[in-house]
């Protein structure tokens, strides 16, 4: 016997429940559209990456209002900047010294900057590089921070050659040891001595200042804050 199932799909109310079931196991019944379920999205999130900061571009050192450059070539080159106030003179081939610009012609300034290079394997005479002696540069390489030591035999005047060492400090990008002699000899009371010495590019450098200490408005007087204004200006030149 051949049984035609017709199937109303607007009307199903006497539809079996076995039938109904059956149909939906097969697909469905022919003429009818079964319904489904919308597909759950299930595609991988996108991965949202934060641009990274730009670096901050180096800034660059502007000289104060009124400062100048001096520029020393050659092996042992530097650059040191300065105020407009003071004027620099060579000291011999090695040496560079700057004072304060008091006007009066051949007047004794107390208070000064000097720059003392001295080449490896270097042979020239003790006086040649201002302030420079291999012996004492040696005896003050040695010195452990805190200690203090003369660099002269003489009782008489050993307190104004007596250096302590200080904390190392950078100058020029290079680590530099530091010292200090509060009473220089034949310099006016008041008066102190503030010295580096660091080692580069075949090279030892022998920078410092004679500051005054005492507060004095004198012309010509260069007090410690001046002192190191012009000191974080040294760099050296490869």
């Amino acid at each position: 016997m051949n049984v035609r199932i017709q199937v109303n799909c607007l009307s199903t109310r006497w539809l079996v429940p076995g039938l109904i079931l059956l149909s939906l196991f097969f697909g469905g019944v022919a003429g009818c559209t079964p319904a489904s379920t919308p597909p759950v999205n299930q595609a991988t999130p996108t991965l949202v990456t934060m641009p990274s900061p730009t670096p901050a571009a180096p800034v660059e050192a502007t000289l104060p209002s009124g400062w100048e450059s001096y520029e020393s070539q050659g092996q042992c080159g530097y650059a040191i900047d300065h105020p407009s106030d003071m004027r620099g003179a060579s000291q011999g081939t090695y040496s560079w010294i700057l004072s304060p610009a008091t006007g009066a012609s051949g007047e004794a300034v107390p208070n000064f900057v000097y720059v003392s290079v001295i080449p490896d394997g270097f042979q020239g005479e003790v006086g040649e590089v201002y302030n420079y002696d291999p012996a004492a540069a040696e005896t003050l390489l040695t010195l452990q921070v805190g200690e203090g030591k003369s660099l002269h035999d003489n009782p008489a005047v050993a307190q104004g050659f007596t250096y302590t060492r200080l904390p190392d400090t950078t100058l020029g990008n290079q680590s530099a040891q530091m010292y200090e002699n509060t009473q220089p000899w034949e310099f006016p009371p008041g008066t102190k001595e503030i010295r580096y010495l660091l080692q580069a590019n075949g090279c030892t450098y022998l920078i410092g200042g004679y500051i005054d200490t005492t507060g004095s408005a004198q012309s010509g007087a260069m007090d410690e804050e001046r002192f190191h204004q012009i000191m974080a200006t040294f760099r050296l030149r490869s």
